[in-house]
């Protein structure tokens, strides 16, 4: 019987230009939960990060480019 490998949930924020990653967790107050999920970030949704930079961060998510700071790429998790 094989068993999955999961890897950690982790930040958007720690992730890398040119990774992949799919979402598993929103963390933050409601309103900033409404706000993400209204732009894309939910759950088993697929993120492709353009760019990282300290304090900001390009990514791809349902076909839409969005910059985001990396305090709100803090709360958005994947695997």
């Amino acid at each position: 019987m094989a068993s999955a490998v999961h890897m950690p949930a982790m930040p958007l924020s720690l992730r890398r230009a040119g990774e992949t990653a799919t979402v598993t967790k929103l963390r933050g107050d409601a309103d900033m939960k409404r706000h993400l999920a209204n732009i894309g970030f939910v759950e088993g949704s697929e993120v492709h990060v353009v760019s990282s930079s300290g304090s900001n961060i390009i990514v791809m998510v349902k076909g839409a480019r969005f910059g985001l700071d990396a305090k709100v790429a803090q709360r958005i998790m994947t695997a």
